[in-house]
């Protein structure tokens, strides 16, 4: 049997592009002879999945400690297939069972700022309880040279209301839990907004406002939820208030016991494993088009702009978009502009752009510095990540360099230092800002973008994305398949050049790490059924 070589190139290097061109390169379907060709394409000069990362040199000068950028944690049940898929090339990952505090930054009436917690979590999805905000430990620690009735009265009353506190949150964390039930949702909950969402699950009742219950919840839902996922989507807090509920609730329910996970040698040590089977990397290449070939409308051509003037990469039957959807746009619309009139592609290709279009992306800052003063002001309060947000006096001010709105929450990870790096200073990435750190304790400023669930793009998503599942089960716990318009082709039967789509946006949660690994092993799964298809057509005929 003939040897058959498929051509695929796959634009962008995150953890989808590089998903995808790993599956496909160490794949070979020794029955029916066929086997690809990838070539990935990265703009930058280096692999996409860690650009953004930062290298610090100790004072040995042996070692670099290298820090991801973003912060790559994980967590058990929300992570399955990227979990699956770092066990099976061999990527070493331990426990991180983060411990957080939620505090409200404000300004002083003499003009300097303060951030006090409000209240502290100490991991293990709730295992490890609670801790005990400063201004409640403050009342409690008073003075012993007080008298023993004073003290007593002010230790009484510092416990009585940490006890309140506790049990205000175990109810409402129990109250969310139950929502989150899978078989005890709302059937209208697919087309809720969070803040919908919310306003239906207050207590209304006579009895519920008699014993506090609606103000209870609610202050939950300020002071908890929307902090915790504004951190989680790095998105503001008004498009937290616009976001789709379900995959919230998802992320609760599916999160709920299991443990966070950090990559124990970093991202490197991820890329350099997915990239060992490619042969052809072109980095520092960014695409200027891809073109239809006149001479095999079966084919495809990629034009890249060099230092040496533009260079032609031709004969790809499958491209693969492994890029953000504002990206592939204008890549997609170069491609429907090079063909001819009445191509039977112009109506799938003119979908495809409208589909990606309904997908939206925010910036975001991240910030490795060593200034303490971006954490809660006392020691006690600290926390491995510290969600941090604003009064209403921050709102009017003036942007600052390295900032983003106050309407963010600022989420300020202590970075836990490798053992052989006790010695150098702490180290802490903040994201999304709302005040700088110092400008002498900067050590590295990326600026990102990141796609954000809406309610448009969840109803275009299913073009590119569905999902089986049983009754029992929440979206993700299901069986991921390609949308309509996955691996539109030039010509009619499934023949010509596919265009596929992958990354953490073509999934249907929360855009994170693993959307990017589902759509990519299912855009390879679809670009494999379209050669062993095509590969049976071709022996009938003969």
């Amino acid at each position: 049997m003939a040897r058959r070589t498929a051509k695929v190139a796959v634009i962008g290097s995150g953890l989808a592009g590089l998903t995808a061109a790993y599956e496909l390169a160490r794949h070979y379907e020794a029955e029916d002879g066929i086997e690809f060709e990838v070539h990935l394409f990265e703009k930058t000069e280096s692999i996409g999945m860690d650009s953004a990362s930062v290298s610090l040199r100790t004072q040995s000068k042996e070692r670099d400690w290298r820090i991801d950028v973003p912060m790559r944690s994980f967590q058990g049940g929300y992570y399955p297939r990227l979990i699956d898929l770092y066990k099976r090339i061999g990527v070493s990952f331990l426990e991180a069972d983060f411990t957080y505090s939620f505090s409200r930054l404000a300004y002083k009436n003499t003009g300097g700022r303060q951030i006090t917690a409000s209240s502290i979590y100490n991991g293990a999805s709730g295992r490890r309880g609670i801790g005990m905000p400063s201004t409640l430990r403050k009342i409690y620690a008073q003075r012993k040279d007080h008298s023993s009735s004073l003290l007593l009265a002010a230790r009484v009353t510092s416990l009585w209301l940490f006890a309140v506190m506790t049990l205000r949150l175990v109810v409402c964390y129990l109250r969310l839990l139950l929502h989150s039930v899978p078989v005890f949702r709302d059937p209208r909950l697919p087309g809720m907004t969070f803040s919908q969402w919310a306003e239906e699950t207050t207590p209304h009742t006579l009895l519920a406002r008699c014993l506090g219950l609606d103000t209870m919840w609610k202050q939950f839902v300020t002071d908890i939820l929307m902090p915790l996922f504004s951190a989680i989507c790095t998105a503001s807090k008004d498009d937290i208030i616009d976001h789709p509920a379900e995959e919230m609730l998802d992320y609760i329910w599916l999160t709920f016991g299991t443990h966070h996970y950090l990559v124990r040698n970093g991202v490197t040590d991820v890329v350099a494993r997915l990239t060992a089977p490619l042969r052809h990397i072109h980095l520092s290449t960014p695409i200027a088009s891809i073109n239809y070939d006149p001479q095999n409308p079966t084919l495809a051509s990629i034009t890249c702009i060099s230092a040496g003037g533009p260079k032609v990469f031709r004969g790809f039957d499958h491209i693969v978009f492994a890029t953000q959807a504002p990206r592939a746009i204008p890549l997609l619309e170069t491609y429907t502009s090079s063909l001819p009139e009445a191509s039977p592609v112009e109506t799938p290709a003119a979908q495809l752009i409208q589909c990606l279009k309904k997908f939206r992306y925010i910036p975001s800052i991240v910030i490795n510095h060593t200034d303490d003063t971006l954490l809660p002001d006392d020691v006690r309060d600290r926390r491995e990540l510290n969600l941090i947000d604003t009064d209403g006096h921050l709102s009017n001010a003036r942007p600052q360099i390295n900032c983003v709105p106050s309407s963010y929450t600022m989420a300020t990870q202590i970075v836990r230092q490798p053992s052989w790096y006790a010695l150098g200073p702490v180290v802490f990435q903040t994201t999304n800002p709302v005040v700088p750190p110092r400008e002498e304790t900067i050590i590295s400023v990326s600026r990102l973008e990141r796609a954000v669930l809406t309610m448009a793009s969840k109803t275009a998503l299913v073009d590119l994305y569905t999902e089986e599942r049983q009754w029992w089960q929440c979206p993700g716990q299901g069986i991921g398949k390609l949308g309509r318009l996955q691996g539109a082709t030039t010509v009619d039967h499934g023949e010509g050049v596919g265009m596929w789509f992958c990354g953490s946006y073509v999934y249907g949660a929360i855009p994170l790490l693993e959307g990017c690994v589902v759509s990519a092993q299912l855009v390879v799964e679809g670009i494999r059924k379209r050669e062993r298809d095509s590969a049976g057509v071709s022996r009938k005929l003969e």
